[in-house]
């Protein structure tokens, strides 16, 4: 069964003038700071991939620590073997958790190119492998272990996203400790995609929303064959499938200028809609 986001199971959340759906706890709440946090280093590998892939795996302690040194030795190493193996920087997210045993566990996430990997089979095994080989403890696989963020997609960063934003519970963190809760490598952004620069285009590009949006309006009014012959909305539908697979291979970080974006707003998809149909339509009358 597909896992789906609800009002239910997730509250909205605002970054960057931006609405997303993240985890809701049963109780405590989110860490608003850790949780922007990890908007911010999906964001940073975001910059240096158009692809992103993300994996979760959870890895239990043999014994309590009050800190994360052997953790941290952990991923370190692993980083650096993941990062030669698939030639990819590497980064991590990662929450430590204390419930009612008396050994603490992580959550960890790994990212990675998507370019380089597309299922986290080897990925996970290889981590759990390492975990359990070195006496650390045990590791444990989880349902819907990995994601593919695509840049500027909404669609594909909300769900990872959303799987993330488990990780900044505030529930089973431990309190009055020194060791952090929260833990994650330092990356830094790519000089070619700046924050000041790019904004919030990174997660959700204007211009491929509205391209995104559009080719969905037309799947969804499209008209069945009618005796074995294409209707008019048949034709235009393939021709904006056409264009639509023409444009995605367009960099994404093609930013147009400011006029263009703004009839790329939601309030004026409709129209313009209706307009290029008109359009296309009139200049194919003759077609039979």
């Amino acid at each position: 069964m597909t896992f789906k986001i609800t009002t239910a199971n997730s509250l909205e959340f605002i970054y960057k003038d931006h609405s997303y759906r993240v985890f809701k706890p049963k109780s405590k709440g989110q860490d608003l700071k850790a949780l922007t946090k990890v908007f911010k280093h999906c964001e940073s590998m975001l910059s240096h991939y158009s692809k992103v892939f993300v994996a979760r795996i959870e890895l239990s302690t043999k014994a309590y620590s009050a800190n994360n040194q052997i953790f941290l030795m952990f991923i370190k190493k692993q980083l650096s073997i993941l990062s030669k193996q698939y030639n990819s920087k590497v980064s991590y997210i990662c929450a430590r958790e204390r419930n009612a045993s008396s050994n603490h566990h992580y959550h960890l996430a790994v990212l990675l190119s998507g370019h380089k990997i597309n299922h986290s089979h080897k990925l996970t095994h290889q981590l759990k492998h390492a975990w359990e080989s070195q006496g650390l403890g045990s590791a444990s696989f989880v349902k819907h272990p990995y994601y593919v963020m695509q840049r500027g997609n909404k669609q594909s960063v909300g769900p990872a996203i959303y799987r993330l934003s488990y990780l900044t519970k505030q529930a089973t963190k431990e309190k009055h400790i020194k060791a952090h809760s929260y833990l994650f490598n330092k990356l830094i952004h790519s000089p070619e995609r700046d924050c000041k620069r790019f904004k919030d285009i990174l997660l959700v590009n204007p211009a491929f929303t509205y391209q995104q949006s559009l080719h969905n309006a037309l799947v969804k009014s499209s008209t069945s064959n009618v005796g074995g012959l294409h209707t008019k909305d048949d034709k235009f539908n393939q021709y904006k499938d056409q264009q639509a697979h023409l444009s995605t291979q367009v960099d994404q970080y093609s930013i147009a200028d400011n006029d263009h974006l703004s009839v790329q707003h939601s309030m004026h998809r409709r129209p313009y809609l209706q307009a290029e149909r008109s359009l296309y339509l009139s200049s194919h009358e003759k077609t039979p």
